[in-house]
């Protein structure tokens, strides 16, 4: 099996097409991190509500006291952040209500490109580099972003290389900063989430020949999520197992298995041909008891492929 990246970016980021197990992967990966005692902030696109509707940690602190003392998350909205620019730079507070009540503000925070990416970019930047979730947390080791779905994910990254053209000022700072920190790759990486399905293969190969063209990025690795156990069982025989069926000597329930297993097969092996990463399999579980449970044996599969 091979190891995700054994050097500590100060950034991990979890992207790819919208279903395929991003948020998982990232929460199962800063798990496993803060299990070992390392002290992790989770960035996620969603809403902390909707993130608990979702994903349920429901009795870490029962189950795993030392990674529920370690796991921070935090959802980063760029209407908040940008407010917040505009109080630290308005010192009345009657001033500031009437600039962010007010319609030209508003307009302007819908209409100017890259304006909300920009902020929220400069924020993540912020917080790799400080490492630090506040006075009542205290400081980080790791920081992942469970980033949100190809488009705007694809977006919000060329913004990171093109917003000082847009504006003049402090956020043209801001976007050259933000240029800076993205164009040294030592900063980050990159990982692409997919399922063994047609429309995410293609998706996940749409989104690194663009992070390649458009954006000079290289995935770090790419996770292929809720793969069959035959896809890594080492002894498993494919072609005799074919060889019987095509012979009629399989049953119904393994003619179907071996025309599933075809097909991921088919599509990881394109994957494989397509770019030149390493692939990190993850088993699909058939039933679990809870999401803590399901995070948990997700974060021991990742645990395994990760370098000390």
């Amino acid at each position: 099996m091979n190891a995700l990246p054994s050097k500590a970016f100060p950034l991990t980021i979890f992207c790819g097409k919208g279903g395929v197990g991003k948020t998982s992967m990232a929460l199962a990966f800063a798990l496993w991190h803060a299990d070992q005692g390392r002290a992790v902030l989770v960035v996620t696109s969603h809403p902390l509500r909707e993130l608990a509707v979702s994903v349920s940690l429901a009795g870490l602190q029962e189950a795993h006291p030392q990674a529920a003392a370690n796991l921070f998350i935090s959802h980063l909205d760029p209407f908040e952040i940008l407010a917040n620019k505009v109080k630290q730079v308005i010192p009345s507070e009657r001033i500031v209500k009437k600039v962010l009540d007010s319609p030209i503000y508003k307009s302007l925070i819908e209409v100017a490109p890259g304006l909300k990416e920009i902020a929220f970019l400069g924020r993540l930047h912020q917080l790799s580099e400080e490492r630090s979730v506040g006075e009542t947390t205290g400081n980080f080791d790791l920081l992942v972003w469970d980033a949100p779905a190809t488009g705007h994910f694809l977006q919000t990254m060329k913004v990171s290389q093109s917003f000082e053209m847009y504006l003049s000022g402090p956020f043209a700072l801001l976007g050259k900063e933000v240029a800076e920190f993205f164009a040294d790759f030592s900063n980050f990486a990159v990982i692409p989430v997919t399922t063994l399905e047609e429309m995410a293969v293609d998706e996940t190969l749409e989104l690194c020949g663009k992070l390649a063209a458009e954006l000079t990025m290289r995935p770090s690795g790419l996770v292929s999520n809720m793969v069959s156990p035959l896809l890594v069982a080492s002894d498993f025989d494919f072609d005799d197992l074919r060889r019987q069926a095509a012979e009629g000597e399989a049953s119904k329930d393994l003619q179907f298995i071996l025309d599933r297993h075809a097909i991921e097969r088919s599509l990881f092996q394109r994957l494989r041909s397509s770019l030149d990463t390493e692939f990190y399999a993850i088993q699909r579980k058939p039933s679990w008891s809870s999401d803590l449970g399901l995070l948990w044996d997700l974060s021991r599969q990742l645990g395994g492929m990760i370098r000390n």
